[in-house]
C-alpha cells in the first residue's frame, strides 16, 4: 500500500503507521500532501466545463490555485482579501462587465469564466485578450458553474511536465521503490 496526500507524514508515521501495519499491511511509503498537484490549467477547466474560449486563447496553460465566485458589487469585491489572491479563478455572469475588468485590473487572474452563455461588450473581450487571461463561455449559471469546478478533480494531463516532475520527486522520496519491485 502507499498513502498519498497525507498533510502531516511525521505525525502519521508515529501515530497511525505503525497501527496499519500491526494489521499486516506492508506500507510502502507515505506520500505527502502537495498543495501545487491540486491546481488545475485554464485549458483543462475549459475543457471539463466545455467552455467556449472567447478570448485570451494564449493564456490557457495558466493554473488556477484560488477560485473567486464575483456574484457582488464590484466594490464589495475589491474589498474581499480573494481578489487579491494569485493565479485566481473568477466566476462570474456574462453581464457582469464591471467584474470582468475589475478582475482584470487587479492582475494576477488566471482565467475568467462568464456564466449564463451572455457574451461581453468586445472591449471587455479585447482586454482579456490582450492581457492573455482567458474567459470561458458556459451556459450554466454561477451558482451550477461554480459547483461543477469544485467538483473537477485536478488530473495530471500530458501538459502537466511540472506536475509530473514533482510527483516523481515525491515519489522518489517518499516510496520503497525496491520493495515496489520486488512485488
Amino acid at each position: 500500500m502507499i498513502i498519498n496526500k497525507v498533510m502531516q507524514p511525521d505525525d502519521f508515521k508515529s501515530t497511525y503507521l505503525p497501527e496499519i501495519e500491526a494489521l499486516g499491511v506492508n506500507v510502502l511509503g507515505v506520500i505527502p500532501y502537495e498543495k501545487e498537484l491540486t491546481s488545475l490549467s485554464s485549458s483543462y477547466l475549459a475543457e471539463k466545463l466545455f467552455a467556449r474560449v472567447i478570448a485570451g486563447e494564449e493564456g490557457l496553460e495558466r493554473k488556477i490555485r484560488n477560485v473567486f465566485v464575483g456574484a457582488m458589487s464590484v466594490s464589495a469585491a475589491l474589498a474581499d482579501p480573494m481578489i487579491g489572491k494569485n493565479d485566481k479563478l473568477i466566476i462570474t455572469s456574462g453581464d457582469r462587465s464591471d467584474m470582468v475588468l475589475a478582475a482584470l485590473e487587479a492582475g494576477n487572474t488566471s482565467c475568467i469564466v462568464l456564466t449564463n452563455n451572455i457574451v461581453p461588450p468586445p472591449n471587455v473581450i479585447s482586454r482579456a485578450s490582450e492581457d492573455k487571461v482567458p474567459i470561458l463561455l458556459v451556459p450554466t449559471d454561477t451558482y451550477d458553474t461554480a459547483r461543477q469546478v469544485q467538483e473537477i478533480e485536478p488530473l495530471l494531463t500530458k501538459d502537466d511536465a511540472d506536475k509530473v516532475d514533482l510527483l516523481g520527486r515525491l515519489v522518489a522520496e517518499n516510496v520503497d521503490l525496491e520493495g515496489l519491485q520486488a512485488l
